[in-house]
């Protein structure tokens, strides 16, 4: 059988994902490291609320985000997307539906026990063998799947969504992409929650 090696710009490309997510930033969201999430206050809806994740749980969802979508030499990563601010101010929106925020906190549970029973050790702890091990045994579990779905689609968000938001810094997913705005492009003042 003949394997061809894709690429994660190939794969976004031909799945559609790109054009999806785009155009619909939000659809995605079905439910170095630094302690907390960057100071999102400028890409936060006006109503937020604490999303209830202690510091070790961001510390994990961000290593979770980094292994999942890790930087290369010719493709920006989660940390260069800036992936771990703009799920912070997702799910810190209080408009949003709670669903999503216990999604994520459940999760993050749930993985953190599978590494204590594998490894003895919390996510941080662990190699990179040891997360990818980890992570594809939480993905046999009946949550595993939509959870690791929910981190990469929210990952995903950050790479193409308008920077005003607080992802796709600078627009290096779509320079990556090679991608082109629609216009017009929303402005602080036009942001859709304050519609």
């Amino acid at each position: 059988m003949n394997k061809t090696k894709m690429n994660r710009r190939s794969f976004l490309t031909a799945s559609g994902t790109t054009m999806l997510v785009t155009h619909s930033p939000f659809l995605f969201a079905v439910e170095g490291v630094t302690d907390t999430p960057i100071n999102t206050t400028l890409f936060q809806s006006t109503k937020t609320i604490d999303p209830g994740l202690s510091r070790r749980q961001w510390k994990t969802i961000i290593a979770v985000q980094n292994h999942l979508f890790p930087s290369e030499s010719t493709a920006p990563g989660a940390k260069e997307v800036n992936s771990q601010a703009y799920l912070y101010a997702v799910l810190s929106d209080a408009s949003r539906d709670d669903e999503d925020r216990q999604l994520v906190k459940d999760g993050l549970i749930e993985l953190q026990d599978i590494c204590w029973k594998q490894h003895k050790k919390l996510f941080l702890e662990l190699d990179q063998t040891q997360r990818e091990a980890t992570l594809r045994k939480f993905e046999k579990t009946p949550n595993g799947t939509p959870w690791i779905m929910t981190v990469l689609g929210y990952i995903f968000e950050a790479l193409l969504v308008d920077p005003v938001y607080g992802g796709n810094t600078n627009e290096i997913g779509w320079q990556w992409l090679e991608h082109q705005a629609g216009l017009p492009r929303p402005t602080i003042e036009t942001r859709y929650f304050l519609l």
